[in-house]
């Protein structure tokens, strides 16, 4: 099995790292009182509320650029889309793009993006892979991942952030098979702060082994001392 690079919190640790990540949604929250415009990567986008902001993370940003590189102008299938960030990023890159959220408000956010930037990305809301039929296959499948694992209630913006016992990303990777072209590869975007060993567990139940594709130390937040390792996997089938 692979060295995963996990990160080891000690109760106190994780208490403070919780903390944190809520104290950055309360203040995602209460910006988006209502529709906002930003600037990210240099890049024009609205923002709703109940919508997963990118700007308080680095996150978003450095999976959209690997993703242009990693998918190219072959097609994607993002899971989880929020603003529709990382699709608008890859299909400005020529890549052919579907992105999908369990959020109705993130569905027009994105739509209302895509039609911003005039890009030909199919925006489709339902859980997962729900709102595909059943001949839609793609070369890639990607999720930035809610990583964190914790057990606890969750409304729709949390879900950006948190994805409890990981029952989501079960979904994700037993659902992959049936929308992979024949070479397809399935992807997932995460952080040194998950719990790595049980998404390698859920990889192996699948008939998967993890590949580390790429990764990155950056603050959590931008412009904070906090830092977090942003890691790309890909399931490769055993």
């Amino acid at each position: 099995m692979e060295n995963l690079p996990a990160r080891n919190f000690s109760p106190s640790e994780l208490q403070d790292w919780k903390q944190k990540i809520f104290y950055i949604y309360e203040r995602m929250k209460a910006k988006a009182q209502k529709p906002y415009d930003v600037v990210y990567g240099g890049v024009e986008f609205i923002v709703y509320p109940n919508v997963y902001a990118p700007e308080f993370f680095d996150d978003s940003l450095w999976y959209a650029k690997q993703l242009q590189d990693i998918v190219g102008k072959k097609s994607l299938l993002e899971i989880g889309t929020g603003t529709g960030v990382i699709g608008i990023f890859c299909a400005k890159g020529g890549t052919k793009v579907t992105v999908t959220d369990i959020n109705p408000d993130a569905v027009k956010n994105a739509q209302a993006n895509v039609d911003r930037h005039n890009l030909p990305i199919s925006v489709r809301e339902g859980n997962l892979y729900e709102p595909l039929s059943s001949e839609e296959k793609f070369d890639f499948i990607f999720w930035a991942h809610p990583f964190n694992p914790w057990d606890m209630p969750v409304d729709m913006l949390l879900a950006s952030g948190i994805d409890p016992q990981y029952e989501g990303l079960r979904g994700y990777v037993s659902g992959a098979k049936n929308h992979l072209t024949p070479d397809g590869k399935l992807l997932l975007g995460t952080g040194d702060s998950a719990d790595l060993r049980l998404i390698e567990s859920i990889a192996h139940d699948n008939g998967y082994t993890l590949k580390l594709l790429r990764e990155i130390d950056q603050p959590l937040e931008p412009g904070k001392e906090d830092r977090i390792k942003d890691l790309i996997y890909e399931f490769v089938p055993k």
